[in-house]
């Protein structure tokens, strides 16, 4: 099958380090497993191919630094026009695009009723979560009309619309009923997967340590919940000594919380670890170095995310111990594959740690039944598998 993968998102560097960087080339890379040809279209390369990704065709659609929010917006819309014109779309069998926020005419070009799609070209629009409600919280957004109006032309033209969770499904589906009364039937969810052979339970690690080391994964910034982590970590040294907390990662909380960590109880003294950000290719060597892993989410108001770190963890056969919310609260059976806790409880997040530092047996129990659960439903070439299946491609 012949496929062309578009993102027309200048904030995925497709090649680069970011967690939406890494989920385009593990779709990429389910890809290629299965035998198929993908050529990409791309506002950002962002870095350098990895080795098994350097035959894909590479078209990179850049646009030059604008000062104001409304020039970045109006050249964002002009370069997400520009790659979806320049796609031979008769040439390809499934057009696979990662939906952004200024980004409609690859999917009414490619979509339902377009020529294309009249000559059994298939569409698929993966959404990975609500681009202008975070555009408008945490970053800026001026033009919002014209996003809404081209998220609503992207989801009404693709044949079929793929989320990773079913809270981003539910608000595709809500923004469709408000925006212009229409039932989306065609919007199907399949989570966030892992590269089980990638990332496995045998790798050597780096920074190996005899001291009990729980860690944490993931871009700093507050909704993780990394704070009420270190709250309970201090507490738990006090008690087990010959312990760690490693925090691999980096964003815009560090300065905080290395300030935080500086004014804390001395029992925790070089005991707490900000290690920075890591290269994708070091980080099953550094999950390796961990005997606990935490995904401490704070509770939040339509939480949905897929997160990739603790696929992850699991997929390294690590016990984890998250917070009970959104896609991780059916994702871990409490007591089975890992352990739950109430959001932002750090009395019951200290629990759970005392719990495994006192149980070898319970640390091996689920960290096995973590493995085996990513390794049945979970790997990328499960999560492609799901998604072509949901969708109304023919496979070649």
């Amino acid at each position: 099958m012949k496929v062309a993968y578009v993102c027309a998102d200048a904030g995925v560097p497709i090649f680069g380090t970011k967690g939406c960087s890494i989920h385009v080339q593990e779709i990429v890379r389910a890809f290629l497993q299965r035998g198929d040809t993908v050529d990409l279209y791309v506002a950002r390369i962002g870095g350098d191919a990895p080795s098994d990704m350097v035959d894909c065709r590479v078209r990179e659609f850049r646009s030059v630094k604008h000062a104001s929010v409304s020039e970045r917006e109006a050249a964002g819309q002009e370069i997400a026009r520009r790659i979806a014109h320049a796609i031979p779309m008769q040439r390809y069998d499934l057009v696979y695009e990662r939906y952004s926020l200024w980004s409609d005419m690859t999917q009414i070009l490619a979509g339902r009723n377009s020529l294309a799609g009249r000559r059994n070209v298939a569409s698929i629009l993966e959404v990975n979560a609500p681009l202008i409600d975070e555009q408008q919280s945490h970053r800026e957004l001026m033009d919002r009309a014209s996003a809404e109006r081209i998220a609503l032309n992207a989801f009404q033209h693709a044949q079929t619309t793929v989320a990773v969770s079913h809270e981003v499904a539910d608000y595709v589906r809500r923004f469709c009923r408000r925006e212009a009364g229409i039932c989306l039937s065609s919007v199907h969810v399949v989570p966030n997967g892992v590269d089980v052979n990638r990332f496995h339970p045998d790798v050597a690690p780096i920074d190996a340590s005899d001291d009990f080391t729980i860690g944490f994964v993931g871009s700093l910034k507050p909704w993780h919940g990394v704070e009420s982590l270190i709250a309970a970590f201090i507490r738990f040294v006090e008690a087990y000594p010959q312990s760690r907390l490693k925090i691999i990662g980096d964003g815009p909380m560090r300065d905080a919380l290395e300030r935080s960590v500086d004014e804390r109880s001395s029992a925790a003294d070089g005991r707490i670890k900000l290690a920075g950000s890591v290269s994708p290719d070091q980080m099953p060597s550094q999950l390796a170095s961990l005997d606990v892993a935490v995904a401490p989410y704070l509770k939040s108001k339509g939480f949905y995310f897929s997160p990739l770190k603790v696929y992850e963890y699991m997929a390294c056969g690590l016990p984890v111990v998250v917070s009970e919310t959104g896609q991780l609260s059916t994702l871990i059976d409490h007591g089975s594959n890992g352990l739950l806790y109430e959001p932002g409880n750090v009395d019951q997040l200290l629990k759970a740690l005392v719990r495994l530092v006192e149980s070898t047996e319970l640390r091996k129990k689920l960290g096995q039944a973590a493995r085996t659960t990513v390794v049945r439903r979970h790997s990328w070439q499960h999560c492609l598998d799901r998604i072509l299946n949901d969708s109304a491609c023919t496979m070649a």
